[in-house]
């Protein structure tokens, strides 16, 4: 991994959802696409306020409801732009996100990428199998790469059962399928990328601006 510039990525774990709790939801909403629970919605306040996501230049989000929702309270403290990337939906769902039409009128702030060089290849939805993951972290962690201005701080909300692809992608490492990433709701996850030098792990799945201890919830 040949790293030109200094940069970090905050990788975020969408809070809970209805889907999570096992809340039903309205039918607005499609069917693999729950969106936050109350609970959830508090979450994503408390990460808003902690102050833990101050210095984020730019926001990125999967193109499902409870990502977006989990996004939008940091994205509207700091004015940013939720940059929606399908890439980084979550696995085993038979669709790629709730309509943008739908998002842009609920959320204003979320916006499609138009970057030059935007992820959105085909997604398989639901047949996905573990290289084609795989490929599909490879294109989100190719594109943050090419885009990312040197110094930035770069927020991504993403999914609990793909966050293993993305950060082994993010790290350069290689484990087997086997390997779990714990990954709570609403925590975040901070990766360094130096110039120069391997990526850092800075620290993992925390959750104290939750008031929740992670070593505690296993």
């Amino acid at each position: 991994m040949n790293i030109k510039i200094d940069f970090v990525i905050s990788f975020v774990r969408h809070a809970e959802s209805c889907g999570n709790a096992g809340i039903p939801y309205e039918h607005e909403y499609q069917k693999d696409d729950p969106p936050l629970s109350p609970e959830g919605l508090l979450q994503a306040e408390k990460l808003a306020v902690s102050g833990l996501l101050s210095g984020v230049d730019r926001v990125f989000s999967s193109t499902l409801i409870r990502a977006v929702q989990t996004a939008y309270p940091t994205a509207e403290r700091l004015n940013k732009r939720i940059v929606l990337l399908s890439d980084l939906m979550e696995i085993n769902t038979e669709i790629a996100g709730t309509e943008p039409h739908r998002l842009q009128r609920d959320f204003p702030l979320a916006v499609p990428c138009n970057e030059p060089s935007p992820t959105g290849g085909p997604l398989l939805l639901g047949k996905e199998d573990t290289n084609e993951r795989v490929h599909r972290a490879k294109r989100c962690m190719d594109y943050f790469f090419s885009t990312a201005g040197d110094g930035e701080h770069i927020m991504v909300v993403t999914h609990g059962s793909y966050f293993g692809y993305l950060i082994r992608e993010a790290l350069g490492i290689s484990l087997p399928e086997t390997f779990c990433w714990q990954v709570d709701n609403c925590s975040v996850t901070r990766v360094i990328f130096r110039k120069g030098n391997i990526p850092k792990l800075s620290f993992a799945n925390y959750t104290g601006h939750l008031g929740v201890d992670p070593l505690l919830n296993f």
